[in-house]
C-alpha cells in the first residue's frame, strides 16, 4: 500500500480523477433532465476520461506510448461517433460536450505530465465558461453594434499594438518609452470600457461607483478622465461627481499605504500633509454620493455610448510632455535639486515618484525634504485631474467634482506652503 502511495504519478492521477469527476458534475448538472440512457457522457464517463487521460499521460514518454495513444484516440473517436448521433436523434447542432470531453482527456494527461497547475487552472476555466452558458447568451442577445466595435477597439489596443512596443527610452532625452506611454492607453481605455459595461448592467449611479473604487486602485487620473468625458457628453449622472471625489480619496490612501511600504522615513512627514486632503476628499465624496442618492437619475440625461479612444490618446500626449519635461528638469538641475524632478515627473504617475524616492540611498534627500518631494506630485495630480475635469467636461454639471478637487488641492497646499515658509 505504502509503495503505491509513494508513486510518483499518483498525484498526477488524483487530479486527473478530480477533474473528470468536477467536469462530469458540472455536465451531469446540466443535463440532469435527460432520460438515463439518453446521455453520450455524465459524470461516471467523464471521470473515466480524466483518468484514461491521467494513464495514458503517465505512459506518453515510455515505451507504452504507442498503447496510449490508440487509448485516446479511441476514446476520443467513441466520444465523436455518440455524439453525432446524439445530435442526429435530437435534431440539435451543439459540440459543447463533446469538447468538453475531449478537454477532460487532454487536462487528465496534463495532470499526470508534470503540468498539475496547468491541469487545475484549465479545469477550473473549463467548468466556469460550461456553467456561465445563460449569462453568457444574456450578454451576447443585449450587445449592440457599438459595443462590440467598442470591445474590439479595446482587444486591438491591448492585445494587438502592447505586445509590439518597445520596452526602451526613446526620444528627447531618452523620456519616452514607447510601451509604458500605450500603458495609459490601455488603462484609460479598459477603465472606460469597464465603466461603460457596469453602467449598463448595474445601473448608472452604482456602476459608476464600482468603477471608481476599483479604477482607482490603478488610476484615478484615468477614472476622473472617464468622469469627465461622461459628464461633456451629458450622459452622466451626479454618480460621476462623486466618482471623482472617491477616485481621489483612493488615491491618497493608496499614495499613504505605498509610501508606508517603500519610503518608511518619510512617511511621518508625508502623512501630516496628507491626512487633512484625505479627510476632505472622504467627506466630499459622501456628501456627493448622498447628494446623487437623493437626486432623481436619469433627467435631461442621454445613455452613453461606448467610450472610443480619443481622449485616451490625448492623455497619453500629455502623459509624454510630462515625462520629457521631467528628464529635462533632471538634466538642467541634476541631482542638486532631485526633489523638483521627482515632483515634476509625478504629476502623471504618482507611483513612480514614490518608489523613485524610496529607491534613493540614505540621506541623499533629507526627510522633511524627502516628504515635500512625495506631496508635491499628489498636489500637481490633483490640480491636473481638476484642469482635465474642466477641459474635458466644459459643463457646469461638473461644478461639484470640481469643488472637491479644489477643495482637495487646498488641503493639500496649506500644510504643503507651511512646510517651506
Amino acid at each position: 500500500m505504502a509503495s503505491i502511495l509513494a508513486n510518483p504519478f499518483m498525484p498526477g492521477l488524483a487530479l486527473a480523477l478530480a477533474v473528470g469527476l468536477l467536469i462530469g458534475v458540472e455536465r451531469g448538472w446540466r443535463l440532469r433532465d435527460e432520460k438515463a440512457g439518453e446521455r453520450v457522457a455524465g459524470i461516471r464517463t467523464f471521470a473515466l476520461l480524466g483518468l484514461l487521460g491521467g494513464l495514458a499521460g503517465t505512459q506518453l514518454a515510455g515505451a507504452g506510448a504507442p498503447v496510449a495513444i490508440v487509448l485516446l484516440l479511441g476514446a476520443i473517436a467513441a466520444l465523436l461517433v455518440g455524439y453525432a448521433a446524439e445530435m442526429k436523434r435530437e435534431g440539435k447542432v451543439s459540440v459543447t460536450s463533446a469538447l468538453a470531453a475531449i478537454l477532460t482527456i487532454g487536462l487528465g494527461a496534463m495532470a499526470t505530465t508534470g503540468n498539475m497547475a496547468l491541469a487545475s487552472v484549465g479545469a477550473g476555466a473549463l467548468v466556469i465558461l460550461l456553467a456561465s452558458r445563460e449569462p453568457l447568451h444574456r450578454a451576447i442577445r443585449g450587445t449592440s453594434e457599438d459595443d462590440m466595435k467598442a470591445l474590439l477597439r479595446l482587444v486591438l489596443v491591448v492585445f494587438v499594438i502592447l505586445p509590439l512596443l518597445p520596452d526602451a527610452g526613446m526620444g528627447p532625452f531618452g523620456a519616452l518609452n514607447p510601451r509604458r506611454l500605450w500603458l495609459v492607453v490601455v488603462v484609460t481605455s479598459a477603465i472606460s470600457f469597464v465603466g461603460y459595461l457596469l453602467a449598463n448592467w448595474l445601473g448608472q449611479r452604482r456602476g459608476t461607483l464600482v468603477t471608481a473604487i476599483v479604477g482607482a486602485l490603478i488610476s484615478s487620473t484615468a477614472v476622473t478622465l472617464d468622469s469627465a468625458r461622461r459628464i461633456g457628453k451629458g450622459a452622466a449622472g451626479p454618480a460621476d461627481n462623486a466618482a471623482v471625489a472617491i477616485a481621489s480619496a483612493i488615491m491618497l490612501g493608496r499614495a499613504l499605504f505605498l509610501v508606508a511600504l517603500l519610503a518608511p522615513l518619510a512617511f511621518a512627514g508625508f502623512a501630516r500633509m496628507i491626512l487633512p486632503a484625505l479627510l476632505v476628499a472622504i467627506l466630499s465624496g459622501a456628501a456627493l454620493v448622498y447628494w446623487g442618492a437623493r437626486s432623481p437619475e436619469g433627467i435631461a440625461m442621454r445613455q452613453a455610448k461606448p467610450p472610443g479612444l480619443g481622449l485616451a490618446f490625448l492623455f497619453a500626449v500629455t502623459v509624454a510632455a510630462l515625462s520629457i519635461a521631467s528628464a529635462w528638469a533632471e538634466t538642467r538641475f541634476g541631482g542638486a535639486s532631485g526633489a523638483i524632478v521627482i515632483a515634476l515627473g509625478g504629476t502623471a504617475d504618482i507611483d513612480a515618484a514614490i518608489a523613485a524616492v524610496g529607491s534613493l540611498p540614505p540621506g541623499r534627500l533629507p526627510i522633511d525634504v524627502a516628504a515635500l518631494a512625495l506631496a508635491a506630485p499628489i498636489l500637481f495630480n490633483t490640480l491636473f485631474k481638476l484642469a482635465i475635469l474642466i477641459a474635458v467636461a466644459r459643463s457646469r454639471r461638473a461644478l461639484p467634482g470640481a469643488a472637491s478637487l479644489a477643495l482637495v488641492a487646498v488641503a493639500l497646499a496649506a500644510p504643503i506652503a507651511a512646510r517651506l515658509t
